[in-house]
């Protein structure tokens, strides 16, 4: 994403929690920082991550190491930081992961609800985050999909569940363009939105059209069809962009 940024001639700033990684942030067009949140800051002159013009928080809840108060930690520190540096604009990248598993449609008023799936780090982390004092987006990102990350190739001649429960993915290209026409926009229109492809075909379709386009061997499909979900409603219908369908990746 900030590579995307900075092509289109964007000054832009990045953070690394590995040193050995800055190189690759210069040769992005990425002016890099080494900033770790353990859950306290720390690093090296991270403090000029906070002097812009916009911030994109993107830092995701670790899933085997991290409990959710250290993530809940993790994002109170980056509010204090916000706060502290005055950063007029936020966009911080949550998940679709937020809603309950309604077997149904959710939509950006859907309370979460913990015991019916909803993540207890990402909720918490929204909370924080929201108490930043200045303009504040959340983007509910769905599935991510390309650069590496395909669906079904994990189960790739494995059983698994589900066939015909639907999916909610988004496609890196598709975010990125969608996050750099946010990012240009004066003035947001809703304080959150869902990130995710309009379009909500079965784990079925998907997978086998990855099997198909990719070259590896479909799961095997075990019952039961539909495994606990939710179809999130998305937001990018307000957006003139065009967003491609799962099937079409």
């Amino acid at each position: 994403m900030g590579e995307f940024l900075a092509k289109q001639g964007h000054e832009v700033l990045g953070s690394t929690t590995h040193k050995e990684k800055l190189p690759q942030l210069k040769a992005a067009g990425i002016q890099g920082f080494l900033f770790k949140l353990i859950p306290m800051p720390s690093g090296e002159a991270f403090n000029q991550l906070f002097n812009t013009d916009l911030l994109i928080v993107n830092i995701p809840p670790g899933r085997r190491t991290q409990t959710p108060e250290f993530y809940e930690e993790q994002i109170k520190y980056i509010t204090y930081l916000v706060n502290q540096h005055q950063v007029p604009r936020v966009i911080f990248i949550s998940s679709t992961s937020y809603y309950p598993n309604t077997n149904d449609w959710v939509d950006t008023n859907t309370e979460p609800d913990l015991e019916q799936g909803s993540s207890k780090a990402v909720v918490q982390g929204e909370k924080q985050i929201s108490k930043v004092s200045t303009e504040l987006l959340i983007c509910r990102c769905g599935g991510l999909m390309g650069a590496g990350r395909i669906p079904g190739r994990w189960f790739a001649g494995k059983p698994t569940k589900g066939a015909q429960t639907p999916v909610n993915y988004i496609h890196q290209q598709d975010l990125m363009e969608v996050l750099s026409h946010l990012a240009n926009q004066e003035k947001w229109d809703a304080p959150v939105m869902n990130l995710v492809s309009p379009e909500h075909p079965v784990r079925k379709e998907v997978h086998e059209a990855m099997a198909k386009k990719y070259d590896f061997e479909s799961p095997q499909w075990q019952e039961p069809e539909v495994i606990p979900h939710k179809k999130v409603r998305s937001s990018l219908s307000k957006l003139d962009l065009t967003i491609l369908s799962p099937i079409d990746y």
